[in-house]
């Protein structure tokens, strides 16, 4: 057993302890020795009595390690570990602004093991009275500075808890390092403790000196050409030392697609006239990369999507991406040349030709596109595009002559997605909106405005149950509906649209009872995904939507199912059953692959 009392006595006591880097007084050691235990890892149970949740915590976490104690250690063992505890029980106190806490430490055996009882007659803390802070420098007059000096430590009369205090100066020097003031120092560090008042002051002085610049950037990579890398560089010679601008340079080369490792690095050792060299080494990602997805709908059928990505054809950087989609339904092949342009973190200019066929039983169609766009992604990571596109289509109703079309279409479009991962997100949304207009007297054969919308939120709950909204909206100004191109019809129904129904079946009738669209489109559908194993759960969904030609005469057709979701390392495979509203027993069947999101 051990009583240790207040190692000072009841004399008055200036604490005052000498510290390296500029005659400071400090009543705490300032180079505190970390906790010692993870009490998780020794059977030894130890209970603390008497003190405060926090103060009760510290005092554990300051015990000599536990791992040298065990159920089997003698008695005697046990005691020299208790001996041995009494000044880390006083360290762990006094960091907590308790200077005059009594310790009783004892040992009992209970199920089988030992435990030690602490009891703690903590006394009163010690409390601030005075703290001057202050910052000299050319770095005072920064903004990060400025926000860290005007967020103090403490407040007159808190608990001189030591962390407080290590942590503003911690904070200080990360500051001063990264906005590159390297030569920073504290010329003056101390806390003075008095401990019969009760009271704690504290006196700093930070020094920045002198801001450092970036020196001469060397950039090791086998990509692009000088000139066309010089528009990836964000570091420049002479300008102000700040490693966020490192980190903001790693990510545009790593947006750029075209290395698998980066490193940006600065050589302090070789800094001359207060001026850092930067290095950027690269190391080159695979040329060319391949994908694949498999889909699986009663109505359509197998659909096989294959692409392929060349991260850049040439020494300006160029890129280019094929597709290749084989479905009984909806075959389609296309490609697209993309060129980064002068800010190539945030633009692009890309040319896109696709050409598609879509047959539904009722309608069906095919055509040939041509794309130019300009690519802008905003601060806030909005994808804005403006676009000029040339459509030739021929269309052709079930027992109709086919009618060819021919448009100019000028149009924008923005979207964005947000999501915490990839493969499987679990929480995130995504938006889409496009407007674009045709008209008559300008390369095309009518007059034509269109816009539509759609999105997908997704929310994990606290249990782990998933919600997925998505809906989908689109409206139509045409005078001759009859000589729209049915690509720019809306249809719904299907495996990406309302489930349960048949692929683009919903839409207005004509006389011969063929869906040929509609004017405008409106679909929502809800989802609830309850995990049942790790890789493994379970799906219920509702769809439901039209698409129709008057807002005052559309009527929903639903769809709702049960399916199952695993967690490939590929993404999440979908298995889904869904039958109409109308028809219980007009079973679909649905497989898919790839994220929510």
């Amino acid at each position: 057993m051990s009583d240790k009392t207040d190692k000072f006595g009841i004399f008055f006591l200036l604490i005052a302890i000498f510290l390296p880097g500029g005659g400071e007084l400090y009543a705490a050691e300032d180079d505190k020795e970390e906790p010692l235990v993870n009490l998780t890892e020794s059977p030894i149970d130890v209970d603390v009595s008497g003190a405060p949740e926090a103060l009760a915590d510290n005092v554990k976490a300051y015990l000599p390690s536990l791992r040298q104690l065990t159920c089997d250690s003698t008695e005697e063992r046990v005691q020299r570990f208790i001996e041995s505890s009494d000044e880390k029980l006083i360290e762990g106190a006094e960091a907590m602004g308790y200077f005059a806490a009594k310790f009783q430490m004892t040992s009992a055996r209970k199920d089988n093991c030992w435990q030690l009882n602490i009891a703690v007659a903590p006394g009163l803390p010690v409390r601030i009275r005075e703290q001057n802070i202050r910052l000299e420098g050319d770095g005072k007059v920064l903004e990060a500075f400025v926000k860290l000096m005007a967020d103090p430590p403490y407040g007159k009369g808190d608990i001189f808890v030591n962390s407080g205090y290590e942590d503003f100066k911690t904070k200080l020097g990360r500051t001063a390092n990264r906005l590159g003031f390297f030569d920073a120092e504290f010329i003056k560090r101390q806390v003075l403790v008095n401990i019969d008042n009760r009271t704690a002051d504290i006196e700093l002085l930070f020094k920045t000196g002198k801001r450092y610049q970036f020196g001469e950037v060397k950039v090791e990579q086998d990509v692009l050409d000088p000139r066309f890398i010089e528009r990836y560089i964000r570091v420049e010679k002479g300008q102000t030392y700040d490693s966020d601008v490192l980190l903001a340079q790693r990510r545009v080369l790593e947006s750029s697609g075209y290395y698998k490792d980066i490193q940006v690095s600065t050589r302090f050792n070789a800094a001359e006239n207060q001026q850092v060299p930067v290095e950027i080494t690269t190391l080159r990602r695979d040329r060319y990369t391949y994908s694949a997805t498999v889909g699986y709908a009663t109505d359509t059928n197998i659909r096989i999507e294959t692409g392929m990505e060349a991260h850049w054809v040439n020494r300006r950087g160029h890129k280019m991406e094929g597709k290749l989609l084989l479905s009984e339904k909806d075959p389609a092949v296309g490609a697209v040349y993309t060129v980064p342009l002068w800010d190539p973190e945030h633009e692009y200019a890309s040319f896109a030709v696709d050409w598609s066929m879509s047959d539904n039983d009722d309608i069906k169609g095919e055509k040939l596109e041509f794309e130019l766009n300009y690519n802008r992604l905003n601060d806030s990571g909005w994808k804005q595009t403006a676009f000029v596109t040339f459509l030739d289509e021929k269309t052709q109703v079930d027992g109709e002559a086919e009618v060819r079309s021919q448009l100019t279409l000028l149009g924008a479009r923005v979207s964005k997605t947000e999501r915490d991962d990839a493969l499987f997100p679990t929480e995130g949304w995504r938006v889409r909106a496009e407007v674009q207009g045709a008209h008559d007297s300008i390369l095309s054969d009518l007059t034509l405005l269109q816009a539509s919308l759609d999105g997908k939120y997704l929310y994990t709950f606290e249990h782990e149950g998933k919600a997925i909204v998505r809906g989908e909206f689109g409206t139509s100004m045409v005078d001759e509906f009859n000589s729209l191109p049915k690509s720019l019809r809306f249809f719904t129904g299907g495996q990406n649209s309302v489930r349960g129904h048949g692929f683009e079946t919903i839409g207005e009738k004509d006389t011969d009872g063929n869906v040929v669209g509609g004017k405008h489109k409106l679909v929502l559908s809800t989802e609830y995904e309850y995990p049942i194993t790790e890789k493994i759960s379970a799906a219920a969904f509702v769809d439901a939507g039209s698409s129709f030609d008057e807002w005052n005469d559309f009527g929903f057709s639903t769809g709702y199912g049960l399916g199952a979701r695993y967690k490939s390392p590929l993404g999440p495979i979908r298995l889904d059953l869904a039958v109409p509203d109308d028809d219980p027993g007009d079973i679909h069947f649905y497989f898919s692959l790839g994220p929510d999101l």
